[in-house]
């Protein structure tokens, strides 16, 4: 029977990112060869995969998350993964070593009974937004990999999949709470993989979701525990950079005083990261600034600052023994110890050149190494993200062998460490002279 003009279907016309996020598609004009998304957001506006005909499309089973990840039930998430059509098998390995044992994010979380839920979040935004998280995952499972020579594999994969999730990440537009949540996810495995790799770009991809998501943050929108725990640490990893560099953080966190759960990246220390807000902001100004009377007010934020952070003690909700073990609860009340003392020993430096009054320096310092090695000691297991008070503390170092310790430890509480290197990137006992 020959083809009508009245029996062909229309072709569906949407262009490629906006077919990807599941966005409206709408052309400027019947003349134009861009939609007005595109337009607005200055993006090249081009359909490259192939167009089918309009029509319902034949429902497939819905793929269903698997309950629980766990070390003894893997093949929950094998089975999932097989019914996911648009993945090369190695992709599919690189994602079951991410997302199947619980032990793979053990350098991300502060003790191991969050391994499983964090894992869980993960596979949840995988399901919900396959193609939007996919090439930022399989680049943070391949940094992962990279910790371990006999899993390391080359630079060029994880170039290729961070370069495509972060032209995801800039087009992803954040106009309620799932975008907020699905760009902090998004982001925060790519700054990860960015962090354990080549450990630069990180302060700038954690600026950009923390100012794009700030106005649900603001709202307190998110409400879900995994996004306020990516949230809470991108914090932390742009505030690192930030009190290095002397520069302003994007934002500071809001501690409400009715959150007092345990962070699976921050512990108990979580309202502690205002005062090193503050401390930044400080450093900052103090750097451009030779005026007496503002030099005087900013020392006597910074005395405030001390005051406070010298009485604040970890709180916390609920049954803490019975809901870790005794080895978890060391390690957190050791995390919390560790940067109080380091917020204590920055803003002591903020006003002492060293040389100058360096006999309270060397004091927290030695208490900082000393507790985490002491935890260390109890538990057979490194305190987890303290990257930041061990660096602080490791820089007031003078005495070559207590130098060549620290550098020796260097794997045990830094966390982008890789084994292959013997040590942290960019780190070096140069570094910490």
């Amino acid at each position: 029977m020959p083809t009508t003009a009245q029996n062909v279907k229309p072709l569906r016309r949407a262009c490629d990112r906006c077919y990807e996020l599941k966005a409206r598609c709408q052309l400027v004009s019947s003349a134009a060869n861009k939609c007005s998304r595109c337009e607005r957001l200055g993006l090249d506006c081009s359909t490259v995969r192939p167009v089918r005909p309009a029509g319902r499309k034949v429902q497939r089973r819905k793929l269903s998350v698997p309950s629980k990840l766990s070390k003894e039930q893997p093949e929950d998430l094998v089975a999932w993964l097989n019914e996911v059509s648009d993945l090369l098998p190695e992709e599919r390995e690189l994602l079951i070593f991410l997302l199947g044992r619980p032990e793979t994010l053990d350098c991300y979380m502060v003790c191991p009974s969050f391994q499983a839920a964090a894992q869980q979040a993960l596979v949840a935004q995988l399901s919900a937004a396959f193609s939007t998280v996919k090439d930022a995952y399989l680049a943070f499972a391949i940094a992962l990999k990279q910790l371990d020579p006999a899993l390391s594999r080359g630079t060029e994969d994880i170039v290729r999949h961070a370069s495509s999730a972060m032209a995801t990440l800039r087009s992803l537009p954040v106009a309620n709470q799932q975008d907020a949540a699905l760009c902090l996810t998004l982001g925060a495995a790519l700054a990860l993989s960015m962090h354990s790799t080549i450990g630069m770009g990180v302060a700038e991809i954690c600026r950009y979701c923390l100012t794009a998501t700030m106005p649900f943050v603001e709202k307190s929108d998110i409400s879900d525990g995994h996004s306020k725990s990516w949230h809470g640490f991108m914090v932390l990893l742009e505030m690192m950079d930030c009190l290095v560099h002397r520069q302003k953080p994007a934002l500071r966190l809001q501690i409400k005083s009715s959150e007092k759960g345990v962070d699976r990246h921050l512990g108990l220390c979580s309202p502690l990261l205002p005062h090193y807000y503050d401390i930044c902001v400080i450093s900052h100004s103090l750097a451009s600034i030779s005026d007496m009377s503002v030099l005087n007010l900013l020392h006597k934020q910074l005395d405030a600052i001390q005051t406070s952070v010298e009485a604040w003690r970890p709180s916390h909700a609920g049954p803490f023994a019975d809901q870790f073990e005794s080895a978890d609860i060391v390690n957190l009340l050791a995390q919390a110890k560790v940067y109080r003392l380091g917020a204590l020993l920055v803003s002591h430096r903020l006003r002492h050149a060293f040389g100058e009054h360096d006999e309270p320096a060397d004091i927290w310092s030695k208490e900082i190494l000393a507790e985490l090695e002491i935890a260390h000691q109890i538990t057979r297991r490194s305190v987890r993200c303290v990257t930041l008070p061990f660096m602080i503390a490791a820089v007031e170092i003078r005495e070559p062998n207590a130098r060549d310790r620290a550098v020796e430890s260097i794997g045990e509480y830094v966390e982008d460490c890789s084994r292959s290197c013997g040590g942290g990137r960019g780190v070096s006992a140069q570094g910490l002279a």
